[in-house]
C-alpha cells in the first residue's frame, strides 16, 4: 500500500511536464504584477478620498472599499469576463470582449484595491497632525507638505502590510484558471486529462505555489524587521 502511494505522489511526472508548467507560472507573475500596479494606483485614490472633507466623496470611496473588500474574488473574476463586455457592448453599441488575462488583472486589481486603501487610509492617518502644522509654519504649500512630508512617512508605515497583501494577491492567482486564463492550474488540468495522475501533479502544484509564498515570506518578514530596527513602522 505504501509502494503503491509512493508511486502516485512520485513528483518526476510534474517535473517532466516543468516547460510547460513554467510557462503557465509566467502568467501567474504577469497577472500578479499587472493586478497589483492596478491594485496600488487604486488604493491610493481610494484612500485619500475617505479622508476627503466632502462627504459625499467620502461615503463613494467607503462605499467603493467595502463593496470590493467583501465581495469573493470568484465572483469578481466571473462578472468581470462574462458580465463587464455585455454592459460595455449595451453601452457603445458595439461589441466589446475582454481577453482572459486583462480580466483577471482587472478583477484581482479592483478586489485588493479595497483591502489596500484602508491601508493606505490608516498610513495617512498614523502622520501626526502636527507635523503638517509645521510645513504650514514653514510657509510649505498643501501640495508640497502631502509630497515632502506626509507621504514618506506614511508609505513606510503601509509597506509592511502592503507586502502582506501582495503574498495574497499571488495566491489569489491560482483561481485565474475558471475563465481560461492558461496559468499553472490550467496546465495541470490539461496535463490531468491526458495522464490522469492527479496527485503527483495537483502536489506538485500546491508545493510550487507554497515555495514562492514562503520566500516572499520570508523576504516580508526580514525587511519589516529591518523598518522596524530602523524606527521606520
Amino acid at each position: 500500500m505504501f509502494e503503491r502511494l509512493r508511486d502516485s505522489l512520485d513528483l518526476a511526472l510534474f517535473w517532466d511536464y516543468r516547460v510547460m508548467l513554467l510557462a503557465g507560472l509566467s502568467q501567474n507573475a504577469l497577472i500578479f504584477l499587472g493586478a497589483a500596479m492596478l491594485a496600488v494606483v487604486l488604493a491610493f485614490a481610494i484612500g485619500t478620498a475617505r479622508l476627503s472633507r466632502h462627504r459625499p466623496l467620502r461615503w463613494a470611496a467607503t462605499g467603493y472599499a467595502e463593496l470590493f473588500r467583501n465581495t469573493p474574488e470568484y465572483i469578481l473574476l466571473v462578472w468581470v469576463y462574462y458580465i463587464l463586455p455585455v454592459l460595455i457592448s449595451r453601452l457603445v453599441a458595439a461589441k466589446f470582449d475582454l481577453n482572459p488575462q486583462a480580466a483577471a488583472i482587472i478583477a484581482l486589481g479592483v478586489a485588493y484595491s479595497g483591502f489596500m486603501s484602508e491601508t493606505v487610509r490608516a498610513g495617512l492617518l498614523s502622520v501626526p497632525s502636527g507635523h503638517r502644522e509645521a510645513g504650514l509654519a514653514l510657509g510649505l504649500s498643501e501640495a508640497a507638505i502631502v509630497r515632502r512630508i506626509v507621504l514618506p512617512q506614511a508609505v513606510r508605515r503601509m509597506l509592511p502590510e502592503m507586502l502582506n497583501q501582495f503574498i495574497s494577491l499571488f495566491k489569489a492567482t491560482s483561481i485565474v484558471s475558471l475563465i481560461s486564463v492558461p496559468d499553472i492550474m490550467y496546465r495541470v488540468s490539461m496535463v490531468n486529462i491526458e495522464e490522469m495522475r492527479p496527485l503527483p501533479l495537483y502536489t506538485g502544484a500546491a508545493l510550487t505555489f507554497c515555495l514562492i509564498i514562503i520566500a516572499a515570506s520570508l523576504i516580508v518578514q526580514r525587511l519589516t524587521d529591518r523598518w522596524r530596527r530602523r524606527g521606520w513602522a
